[in-house]
């Protein structure tokens, strides 16, 4: 495995739900990094650097009491790890949510370089302006 402390520390920050533990996953992101989240949530964009990135889940945790991972797998394709997980989360407004998220990250020199949070936010917006998630029923074709 070429990125195995990259792999483990997403193992520690992402497995367990309320085990979360991102310290060495800090540990190893680049100070350079860069970090990109949708912007259809309040706190989406593209972030710039260690504090920049430490900043967006700071502004997170404002939003949530809580919010948990379970990691569905930790994958290595290159110079990347990929982190399909499982979240669950409480906003402070009371709505919880399941949903399901995926990480990408970039290494370069045994460092986070890149990283990426792909996500259903239009789960995550219902929750945060106070009303359940909204789900449609499967299309039925033919």
């Amino acid at each position: 495995m070429k990125h195995s402390a990259i792999v483990e520390a997403c193992r520690k920050a992402f497995t367990g739900f309320d085990r979360n533990d991102k310290s060495d996953l800090v540990a190893l992101l680049a100070d350079d990094i860069t970090f990109e989240f949708s912007d259809s949530l309040p706190y989406g964009g593209t972030y710039h650097g260690k504090e920049e990135f430490l900043a967006f889940w700071k502004h997170v945790y404002h939003e949530w009491e809580y919010f948990n991972y379970d990691a569905r797998a930790i994958l290595e394709a290159e110079d990347f790890v990929i982190v399909p997980v499982i979240a669950q989360a409480k906003a402070t407004n009371g709505y919880s949510m399941r949903n399901e998220h995926l990480f990408l990250f970039q290494v370069r020199d045994g460092r986070i370089v890149h990283g990426r949070l792909y996500a259903d936010t239009a789960r995550g917006r219902d929750v945060l302006e106070g009303r359940e998630p909204r789900r449609y029923p499967k299309v039925i074709l033919g």
